[in-house]
């Protein structure tokens, strides 16, 4: 495969894992027109590099550790890259697969979300198709209900989805953080953060912190 053109596409590649980052490397080394400008093992990193150097597609996982900062991965890191560099392509490369939270990426504007199970060849697939004048690029296996959904209305209806916030609170939650740190990262009260979990659960139709923490695993969540 090769892309539709001979521009050369500037790249930068995040994840807290070296192999993750090499297998990315060794991959997208197949596309001749691909040249890695950037390496990041974590969200405050990647942010820095990209004011550096921006690059027009960004492969990064959706949360890494960073023991300097507590804001700079998953949604947070999302939305500020969206914000810094609105017309940079955003793929997140990742092994979270719950719908509610992909949804919300692709919301927020991300081109691709690519489950590390995958085959290799969605990720390329979804660098090439930056080059096209597709809106967003659905790997194989969340194609059907995603591509209905998006094609009933602007991105996907939001009444019975969990809000980014609630996202937030019930990923951290489910993580192992106690309603403190979920305070301090986030920068929300006590009285906010418990708010959003509660309304979490009771659109989930959840009534316990086990069910809560058994459901985010069997979706995927973490």
């Amino acid at each position: 495969m090769s892309l539709i053109s001979n521009k050369v596409l500037h790249v930068a590649i995040a994840d807290d894992h070296p192999v993750v980052l090499g297998a990315l490397k060794s991959e997208l080394g197949r596309l001749p027109e691909v040249r890695i400008d950037l390496e990041a093992n974590n969200g405050d990193s990647l942010l820095g590099a990209l004011r550096r150097a921006p690059c027009e597609i960004v492969i990064t996982d959706f949360t890494m550790t960073n023991e300097d900062r507590d804001d700079s991965d998953g949604f947070s890191l999302i939305k500020r890259i969206k914000a810094e560099h609105p017309s940079t392509k955003v793929i997140v490369y990742t092994a979270m697969c719950n719908t509610a939270v992909v949804k919300r990426l692709y919301r927020m504007g991300v081109f691709s979300v690519i489950n590390k199970k995958e085959k290799a060849e969605e990720l390329i697939n979804a660098c090439l198709a930056t080059q096209t004048s597709k809106q967003v690029y659905f790997p194989v296996s969340l194609r059907g209900e995603l591509e209905v959904s998006w094609a009933q209305g602007d991105g996907f209806a939001q009444s019975k989805e969990l809000t980014l916030s609630e996202l937030e609170v019930v990923r951290l939650f489910v993580e192992g953080n106690s309603l403190s740190d979920i305070c301090d990262r986030l920068s929300r009260t006590p009285s906010t953060v418990s708010t959003h979990k509660n309304n979490a659960m009771r659109k989930l139709g959840l009534s316990t912190d086990a069910e809560l923490i058994k459901y985010a695993y069997a979706t995927g969540m973490i």
